[in-house]
């Protein structure tokens, strides 16, 4: 087989998720009706059964492992699991505060915000589904197949492009809502633009840690988070609340800067999977 088959097969996982959300939502006019997004979610786990199935199986022909090259194994799973949740609530820091002041922090920990939002499909859809279902997708098994044939900075900047380009799809629904087409692009774009960023750093987790696990928790906390929203500081009347937002954000971004690499290092974890560099 080899990369002549591992390559394409990478493209093609991606590609078959997004269409297979249309053949069985189709007809749907909006992607947050309840019904609608009940059928993505069974068009996802077909993707998801299909593509685990014919990865393992092409994985299988060139390692004995095939697997652990999937990111499906249980060493290291609790460092894996909670020093990039540590590393994306450092990031967090001026969002949480944020969120303090706002009165909200205490909501993100509630146990009845929880059950509020477990009965809403789009907050699963966004928080659990989605996350758990793309990146099995994207990195559990197209990330997998690219690895073996490219280098793993290569991986890292070439895998998230199909991540990125399959959110361009809702532009038909911002279209379907009657969103002017300009609108519709130039949202989606900027989507595109940061989900890339996500996908690059996404797959930097699955290939340092060697877990499926790092990518879908910090998926899950990205969508339930959001963007940092430095925009807004700016519009609290109290100067120490500014400042103090400002350094936060900064003081977050910093120190996740300078940790990420060396808290995802082999020598520091015992889930080292690939020696990535950034």
């Amino acid at each position: 087989m080899g990369c002549r088959i591992s390559l394409p097969l990478s493209a093609a996982i991606p590609v078959s998720y997004v269409l297979l959300l249309y053949v069985f939502d189709h007809g749907g006019i909006d992607r947050n009706d309840a019904k609608s997004v009940r059928k993505r979610f069974v068009a996802a786990l077909v993707n998801n059964v299909l593509s685990l199935g014919i990865t393992y199986h092409v994985l299988s022909q060139t390692t004995e492992e095939p697997l652990r090259l999937m990111g499906i194994r249980q060493e290291g799973l609790l460092a894996a699991a909670l020093i990039p949740t540590g590393l994306l609530g450092l990031l967090y820091s001026g969002q949480f505060l944020m969120m303090y002041y706002d009165g909200y922090l205490q909501q993100l920990f509630s146990y009845t915000a929880l059950r509020n939002s477990l009965q809403q499909w789009t907050w699963l859809r966004d928080v659990i589904v989605a996350p758990v279902t793309e990146e099995i997708a994207f990195r559990g098994c197209a990330a997998a197949l690219m690895s073996t044939c490219l280098s793993p900075v290569q991986t890292i900047f070439i895998a998230p492009l199909s991540f990125s380009l399959s959110h361009l799809h809702h532009i038909g629904d911002d279209l379907r809502k009657g969103a002017p087409l300009k609108v519709a692009l130039m949202k989606r774009i900027f989507q595109s633009g940061y989900t890339y960023i996500f996908g690059a750093y996404a797959t930097f987790l699955f290939l340092r840690t060697g877990h499926l696990v790092a990518p879908i928790i910090t998926h899950s906390l990205c969508n339930n988070l959001g963007l940092p929203l430095l925009q807004e500081i700016g519009n609290y009347k109290h100067r120490y609340q500014r400042v103090s937002l400002w350094i936060a954000y900064v003081f977050g971004f910093v120190g996740f800067a300078v940790l990420v690499d060396k808290c995802t290092t082999p020598t520091f974890c015992v889930y080292a999977h690939i020696n990535v560099h950034i």
